[in-house]
């Protein structure tokens, strides 16, 4: 007797993988076959091969969390289980056997900006959970701690940087209050590229160097400095580079981390909590710490408009990305 593989719908009603595609088929052989069976139960038809083993669904507008907890009950029969921790996607990925499908945004496709991806699991999580209404949301670094309480939506933000706003993602409450957050993943060194902020001044402490001997300006067109060089931001500098001019004045924070699912719950109070790897809300903090502010002048050929010398730019960074073979001054 042919054995049939079941598929559980919303509605309980077990269905043969071979009543769903309509055809004489009794396993999954391929991830085509996935797709085809996604498709079908839950009418997603977009999606981005990885692999013969493994696919994502691209979505737009819709919390990836979900998508990959429908697709999990979809195949709950053959012991799909949603790991959010598996698969290249930061919200995890659907085991199912030896295939993976993952979600991932559709507008991003080919999209390189650093973070995104970051920003979209915080954003998902958050409002996965406050869909059903508003909730305390609570950072949590070690001891310091970062509540937000009556949060109701997280808004993406990372592509408005006018007037040195730095917020990547909003937090809006039930009261209208908007609460921003800056953004960096685990292990970032750089807080920005600070070719226009900071270019007039490290164009005259270049050449004061070169004058001094200090450092050697060598090339034709495209310059190259050597030893890289660097200078401690001003407090104010320093400020504005990483809390810009609404971190700060609207009461928000940084945070850094590379999000994954297991990073949010919900306690028995009914607060969301997230785990997070640092947090700062003031200066003083930043400076105590890895990341406090540096200005390194370095080599970067694809910088041929340079207003410091063409192939030379300014990075604003942490500390830790100031070596031993840095000219500090």
């Amino acid at each position: 007797m042919k054995r049939f593989i079941h598929f559980i719908r919303e509605d309980s009603m077990a269905v043969t993988l071979r009543q769903l595609l309509g055809e004489e088929t009794e396993d999954i052989a391929s991830i085509d076959t996935i797709k085809q069976i996604i498709t079908k139960e839950l009418g997603y038809t977009n999606f981005k091969d990885k692999s013969s083993r493994s696919a994502f669904i691209l979505v737009d507008n819709e919390n990836r969390v979900n998508v990959l907890q429908k697709v999990e009950n979809v195949f709950k029969a053959q012991n799909a289980v949603y790991d959010p921790n598996k698969g290249a996607s930061s919200v995890g990925a659907v085991i199912i056997g030896r295939f993976t499908i993952g979600a991932s945004p559709a507008s991003k496709q080919g999209k390189k900006s650093a973070g995104l991806d970051n920003e979209d699991t915080l954003i998902d999580n958050v409002n996965n959970f406050v869909k059903n209404g508003s909730m305390n949301v609570k950072f949590i670094a070690g001891r310091k701690t970062f509540v937000v309480e009556d949060v109701v939506k997280a808004i993406e933000m990372g592509r408005d940087t006018s007037g040195r706003k730095k917020s990547d993602v909003n937090l809006q409450t039930k009261s209208g209050k908007i609460i921003p957050l800056s953004l960096k993943k685990d292990g970032a060194e750089m807080w920005e590229s600070a070719d226009s902020y900071y270019a007039p001044t490290a164009k005259k402490i270049v050449d004061d160097l070169i004058s001094k001997g200090k450092v050697k300006l060598t090339g034709g067109a495209i310059k190259k400095i050597e030893p890289n060089v660097a200078i401690k931001a001003s407090r104010s500098e320093a400020q504005d580079v990483v809390f810009g001019s609404d971190i700060l004045k609207q009461k928000g924070a940084v945070l850094y981390r590379t999000w994954k699912a297991s990073d949010f719950k919900v306690t028995e109070d009914g607060n969301l909590e997230i785990t997070t790897s640092k947090i700062y809300t003031s200066l003083a903090e930043v400076e105590r710490g890895d990341h406090s502010v540096y200005f390194l002048i370095r080599n970067d050929s694809s910088r041929k408009g340079s207003k410091i010398y063409p192939g030379i730019r300014a990075l604003a960074v942490g500390k830790t990305r100031i070596n031993r073979k840095v000219l500090v001054v």
